[in-house]
């Protein structure tokens, strides 16, 4: 079956927006944090924090305005906005292989869909993040609580890099399945050596960086097959997630 033959599997394209819902519950997350400054707006006093220190106690101050009162609003939707451009441009990056079987395109297809889904997570967790640090210091500006929000906020981004991947390649092989379709014995060989978010896990390759699976992007990943994979994993995860964790709850 020739690619263009694939373009027109049946289901492939059917229910495409579930990937995109994340970026619409970003939306109403938006407007409501949105609404709610603009209806207590004429309650706040004529100057506002405008920054708070590491332990929350605010150190700098500025004339209420729509810009000093919404920035964290601006920044979410600049944010989610990003996510929403990369979003679009994802079949360009994703570099499929010519002439996939019927297979492969299923599961092509589920994971630009997990793709677009964890960045439309990752933007409604920093709406909701900075949403609520912003309401913080329209409500009670004196002191805002740092570290458990940021703490969730790392740990939730964290299984949004996996969890809609591990989604979305069961709709692929589900979709597959149904219509008759199922993967080769080399396929099947290689399905086993690829972990939900494109990490590799082969013992048998020594190296510790290998290029992406094809059809899931360029550059490079990591392999955990191996120990000194694993160790990469677990110092990175101390340094750019228990790092940050220890110290949001030290200055909290």
């Amino acid at each position: 079956m020739t690619a263009d033959d694939n373009s027109r599997l049946p289901g492939l394209r059917h229910g495409r927006a579930a990937a995109w819902a994340p970026f619409l519950l970003t939306l109403i997350g938006l407007a409501a944090f949105t609404l709610w400054g603009a209806r207590i707006y004429d309650d706040l006093p004529d100057t506002i924090p405008t920054h708070w220190g590491p332990g929350g106690e605010p150190d700098a101050w500025n004339e209420k305005s729509f810009g000093t009162v919404f920035m964290p609003q601006l920044i979410a939707a600049g944010t989610a906005a990003l996510m929403a451009v990369l979003s679009l441009i994802i079949p360009a990056l994703m570099n499929p292989p010519k002439a996939p079987s019927a297979w492969k395109r299923y599961r092509l297809e589920g994971a630009e869909r997990a793709t677009i889904s964890v960045l439309g997570w990752i933007s409604l967790l920093t709406v909701l993040l900075v949403g609520f640090l912003g309401v913080q210091g329209w409500i009670g500006p004196n002191e805002v609580s740092f570290a458990w929000p940021m703490a969730l906020y790392l740990l939730l981004v964290f299984a949004t890099i996996f969890l809609p991947y591990r989604r979305w390649n069961r709709w692929a092989d589900a979709r597959a399945s149904e219509h008759g379709f199922t993967p080769t014995a080399e396929e099947q060989a290689e399905e086993k050596l690829w972990l939900p978010g494109g990490i590799y896990n082969n013992p048998d390759e020594p190296m510790i960086m290998v290029p992406k699976r094809e059809g899931y992007g360029t550059g490079t990943t990591i392999n955990v097959g191996n120990r000194a994979g694993r160790t990469a994993v677990v110092v990175f995860l101390l340094v750019f997630v228990g790092g940050p964790l220890v110290l949001v709850f030290a200055v909290g």
